[in-house]
């Protein structure tokens, strides 16, 4: 597979994905919903009123700044942010604090954009408080505004007299001095008129000059403070006391709490499917191994259990389950027209994936098509196989590589009326994988090879030991097993991988355990067909009862002959 499709995703891949985890989007909304509900019944009502302020540009403001009376969008924004913050300030909240005797929750202000306009708000679980806060704010600063304006304009007054009393005492002692000590009588010089000038004279001009812009200086601040008595801002809205809280709407918080919980749910689902490494779909496990999926087999119920042995294809025929095996016999059929497949291993990357379960179902389906199969346990570590069929393990094939007991004799009939026999594991040996790699255990899967038309090998799984890569040398086919849900996609490529370096003959691999059964529709007897029983050449050239070589003995019957 390209590993650009690998990911791509298209959109079902979203729908898939949300569908999936349905349910965290849901409890999500719920919770979500249900807290925005408690907090509306639960928590203080908040009030909230508003006072708005004009704030007037005024003669005072521009009398002694040139162009301050201009356009300036920048220099009035900015002188909006600094009237805001004389709004915020501690000489304002002081001054609140004292006339209304307690210290207000939440205050807010914001200029109104394009506007000279600035909205005081206040905040707090008592309605008349809250509009007692706001209306105070707004008074209070324009008073602070005028006294800040007036303090200022006396200021610049008491320092102009200063200069105004310094200058006279320059101008009184020089005319002091110039009576004391009179400047020199006028001469003729070349026929011309000439006044020699004194310094002092000139001194005592350059002084009543200065006296003169003093005086007017002071005229226009005397003016500018009658003008700065006047309000330079005034209320254009005062607050009412509000009669509804601002956080107790149920209907805004239900639909709060629905958007919230529904990107929050989302959001979780997304993540948990990003943080998912487990297989669920066909094409999640085609993505991770590389092969093509033979077979999709729905969920057994109970099949993981220790004490189950799920025999489907047995008990349950026109089953779904036992549908998706058929499927996999079929797709391994026509892969035998280009090569013949007469023994197959069936193994999974960890245990409890399904594969026994997998091998048993598929040696019935593969008998009730007539074919003579043997089954052969070669997980000598953990075997199952044996239960799956009601039969005993206490001779099998470490019987047989030992030389305790002869192969024919440690076949056992499986079922009396399909032709399946079963090669049980015999008892654990201490070393597994250097038993199956035994020149010993090479000849009996060949001598099964064989005695039958299928031959089935369950494998320890691939991850954990080395068993199941020893096996894969001596098959004609590899069929890897992975269970929706439970098997990782990290699993499931190593598995793999370490398959191919070995150059283990893969030829797909199954999708176990899914829980979303497939739609085969309202009846069975519409798709599901009766299984072959006309006789059909093996690739070893008999038929499927074993005529056609001298193996008669191949699948024993129940006598053991």
């Amino acid at each position: 597979m390209n590993p650009a499709d690998q990911n791509t995703l298209e959109l079902r891949d979203y729908f898939r994905v949300l569908l999936n985890h349905k349910w965290i989007i849901i409890v999500t909304m719920v919770v979500c919903v249900g807290a925005s509900l408690a907090l509306t019944f639960t928590r203080t009502a908040q009030y909230a009123a508003t006072t708005t302020v004009l704030l007037e540009k005024r003669l005072v403001d521009t009398l002694f700044v040139p162009g301050g009376s201009g356009g300036d969008t920048a220099g009035a924004d900015r002188s909006r942010s600094n009237e805001i913050a004389v709004m915020d300030g501690p000489e304002v909240e002081a001054a609140v604090e004292e006339q209304l005797g307690f210290t207000p929750d939440l205050v807010a202000f914001e200029a109104q954009i394009g506007t000279d306009v600035v909205a005081i708000t206040a905040q707090g679980p008592r309605p008349r408080r809250v509009a007692e806060t706001a209306n105070a704010y707004a008074n209070t600063y324009i008073k602070v505004r005028i006294d800040q304006r007036v303090a200022d304009l006396d200021g610049a007054v008491k320092a102009v007299e200063a200069r105004v009393a310094d200058v006279d005492t320059k101008i009184f002692l020089t005319g002091a001095d110039l009576i004391t000590n009179p400047p020199a009588p006028d001469v003729i010089v070349q026929g011309r008129n000439t006044t020699p000038t004194d310094k002092r004279v000139l001194r005592l001009a350059e002084y009543e000059r200065e006296r003169d812009s003093y005086t007017n200086q002071l005229d226009d601040l005397r003016a500018a403070i009658a003008i700065a008595s006047q309000p330079g801002a005034k209320v254009l809205s005062a607050a009412e006391v509000p009669t509804e809280p601002i956080n107790k709407d149920p209907m805004r918080n239900l639909l709060a709490g629905i958007v919230v919980g529904l990107i929050l749910g989302v959001a979780l689902a997304f993540l948990r499917e990003y943080l998912d490494d487990s297989v669920k779909t066909k094409e999640d496990l085609e993505a991770a191994t590389g092969l093509n999926v033979l077979g999709i087999v729905p969920s057994l119920g109970d099949w993981k259990k220790r004490d189950t042995t799920p025999l489907v294809a047995m008990t349950q025929p026109r089953s779904p389950a036992a549908e998706a095996y058929r499927s996999v016999r079929t797709s391994v059929e026509f892969l035998a027209l280009d090569q013949p497949i007469g023994s197959i291993q069936v193994t999974s990357p960890q245990s409890s994936e399904g594969k026994t379960s997998t091998l048993a179902n598929l040696a019935v389906t593969f008998a009730r098509a007539g074919q003579r199969v043997i089954v052969v346990c070669c997980d000598l570590r953990r075997p199952r196989v044996h239960e799956f069929f009601g039969l005993s393990n206490r001779v099998g094939f470490t019987s047989v590589l030992l030389g305790d007991t002869p192969l024919v004799q440690a076949i056992q009939p499986a079922h009396p009326e399909l032709p399946i026999g079963l090669l049980a594991s015999g008892p654990l040996p201490p070393n597994p994988a250097e038993l199956l790699a035994s020149q010993r255990a090479i000849e009996v899967i060949e001598d099964l090879d064989q005695r039958c038309d299928i031959l089935l090998i369950d494998s320890p799984p691939i991850l954990p030991v080395t068993d199941g890569l020893v096996i894969s040398g001596l098959v004609d086919a590899v069929l890897v097993v992975g269970s929706a849900g439970s098997s990782t996609k990290r699993g499931l490529r190593r598995t793999t991988e370490l398959l191919r370096q070995v150059n283990a003959p893969m030829i797909g691999a199954i999708l176990n355990g899914v829980r979303s059964q497939m739609e085969y529709g309202s009846d069975d007897r519409y798709y599901i067909q009766d299984e072959p029983t006309g006789r059909r050449r093996s690739r070893n050239g008999r038929d499927r009862h074993g005529v056609g070589n001298g193996h008669a003995d191949a699948v024993p019957s129940r006598t053991g002959r």
